[in-house]
């Protein structure tokens, strides 16, 4: 290499921004090597050839040409070259010879292989593998978020949305989920008597024609998975919510029923009964029959109202 290439690489080194590669930081404009900011020794010919695979990083330099570069006045053999590129192995903590910072390649020459990351690169400034690939795994895991996404937006459609294979796909009057009735009398045996209104009032209800009930069991997993039940009555395509409460009063026991709408959150039919307290199991038919009846009634009233514009004649049952 002439002094004129030698000084446009000086001017090319000058200013130029500091490299970065493993642990190491080569400083251009002082030609020097850190190591975790402390100064890495370096006799001035390993220096050089340090400087010149830099400035040639993922490029094979020809041995003859390393050497020009290295001892652009003095001719030497090629030992004095591989003992250079040892030091600088040694120092780099990189000595085999398909190393991690320096490639050997046989009766050719040499090639620094290791990532290089250039401070302060300005206009974007070289691009180096790591980044890259950190930005390709940032794309895999968005890409991999919205696949899992779309899989789960699958599976609920599928399984809360798709058109039932066992109904009817017409307009129905209503799909409706029967909460559990909140007892306020321990003495009422809250475990049973609650339980069995809810079964007889999915019953009645699901002969209802044009009303599609959800499964007990369905709530009761909801529920036990504390699930809020308006939010759950969204989730599985719900139109309304029945719930309401037991109580004793007295010799009577008080069912208060309430319709609700799931979208709105607002009270479209709520009523009480009372049965004589000393005949639990005929309370609870009755009670079945009349709320079912009288929210049915309803129910219907609302679907003849919205799709015909006609109320038919509601009349409430009798007791």
């Amino acid at each position: 290499m002439d002094s004129t290439d030698k000084n446009s690489t000086e001017n090319h080194s000058s200013g130029k921004p500091a490299s970065c590669f493993g642990p190491f930081r080569y400083d251009w404009e002082q030609r020097l090597l850190f190591r975790d900011g402390e100064t890495v020794l370096l006799a001035p010919k390993v220096a050089e050839t340090l400087r010149v695979l830099l400035e040639r990083h993922g490029t094979v330099v020809e041995k003859a040409e390393l050497m020009r570069a290295v001892w652009p006045d003095t001719t030497v053999e090629e030992i004095g070259l591989a003992r250079n590129i040892s030091q600088l192995r040694k120092a780099l903590g990189d000595e085999s010879e398909s190393g991690r910072y320096i490639e050997t390649l046989p009766k050719r020459g040499y090639r620094f292989v290791g990532e290089v990351v250039t401070e302060g690169a300005e206009g974007g400034g070289p691009l180096r593998a790591k980044a890259s690939r950190s930005w390709v795994r940032w794309v895999r895991g968005i890409l991999l978020a919205v696949v899992g996404v779309c899989a789960v937006l699958a599976v609920v459609y599928w399984q809360f949305y798709r058109p039932s294979r066992y109904l009817s796909s017409g307009d129905g009057i209503a799909n409706i989920a029967v909460i559990p009735f909140e007892c306020l009398s321990p003495e009422l045996d809250c475990g049973t008597f609650p339980h069995g209104l809810n079964d007889l009032l999915v019953a009645h209800l699901s002969q209802i024609d044009g009303v599609h009930v959800l499964s007990p069991s369905t709530v009761r997993s909801y529920q036990r998975g504390r699930l809020s039940m308006p939010f759950m009555a969204r989730l599985l395509a719900m139109d309304v919510m029945l719930d309401g409460t037991v109580q004793r009063a007295g010799e009577r026991v008080r069912v208060t029923a309430r319709l609700v709408d799931v979208h709105s959150a607002k009270l479209v039919w709520s009523d009480s009964y009372e049965y004589p307290a000393q005949q639990l199991a005929e309370a609870q038919k009755l009670a079945a029959r009349d709320i079912a009846a009288r929210a049915g009634d309803h129910l219907l009233a609302i679907h003849y109202l919205v799709h015909h514009n006609v109320l038919p004649d509601v009349s409430a049952p009798s007791r």
